[in-house]
Formats: structure tokens, C-alpha cells, sequence
């Protein structure tokens, strides 16, 4: 009689402990996947960190020089379809004083861009605008 009951209180304490555990892995699932979701800017393409968004605008405010200081500092922790993207913006302003420059991104593009990314139309537009 003692064994059941020793043994109906282990297997309780079992169960309850195991429901907390589901209840607190659950939560914790939840939160991780609202910071995903809120991981990038709203209306722009993922890639970039959203806690990064202002001072690539600064870069961008810069002209060419901001905006390759802004890659050496950051380019690690952006991923296509944004890096992409951005290093279009990069052809576009660097391209007026430097077309070497350009064509060179323009070249380390290529062999990521796919005809079904977003970009694929602007990318194919620079690639004739410097030969």
C-alpha cells in the first residue's frame, strides 16, 4: 500500500513538472518566434536588421564613400534578398564617378541573383547600363 501511494505521488509530481516544462518551452517558442518576425523593417525586403535600418540611411546620405564604410562594418549581418538590394543602390551611386567600381559589384551579384528574386529586373537593367 505505501509502494502505491509513494508511487502515484512520484508519478504526479512527474506529470505536474512535465506540464510547467511544456507551458514554459511553449512560451519561450512563442517570443522567439515574434522576434523573428519583428527581426526586420516592416515594408522592406528581409535581410537587413531593423536595428540597422537608420544608420544605413546614413550611409546612403553619404553618397558612395558612406555607403562602402557601411558594408565593412556591416555586411556580415546582412542577407539576401536586402544585400542584393542595397549593393544596387551602391552600383547606382558609385557608377556616376566610378563604372569600374560598379561593374565589379555588378559582377559579384551575378552568380546569387536567380530570375525569381525581387531585384533580378533592376539587376538586369545595370548590367547592360555598364559594360
Amino acid at each position: 500500500m505505501l509502494k502505491f501511494f509513494i508511487s502515484a505521488i512520484i508519478l504526479g509530481a512527474l506529470l505536474y513538472f512535465g506540464l510547467q516544462f511544456r507551458d514554459y518551452a511553449n512560451q519561450k517558442l512563442k517570443e522567439g518566434s515574434s522576434e523573428k518576425s519583428s527581426r526586420y523593417a516592416p515594408g522592406k525586403l528581409p535581410g537587413l536588421p531593423a536595428e540597422l535600418e537608420a544608420s544605413w540611411e546614413d550611409a546612403k546620405r553619404k553618397g558612395p564613400d558612406g555607403i562602402r564604410e557601411w558594408f565593412r562594418a556591416h555586411r556580415s549581418q546582412v542577407s539576401d534578398p536586402r544585400l542584393t538590394e542595397m549593393e544596387l543602390d551602391y552600383v547606382v551611386l558609385a557608377g556616376r564617378g566610378n563604372p569600374a567600381e560598379a561593374r565589379r559589384v555588378l559582377n559579384a551579384i551575378k552568380p546569387r541573383i536567380s530570375p525569381e528574386s525581387p531585384q533580378y529586373r533592376r539587376f538586369q537593367q545595370l548590367d547592360q547600363a555598364y559594360p
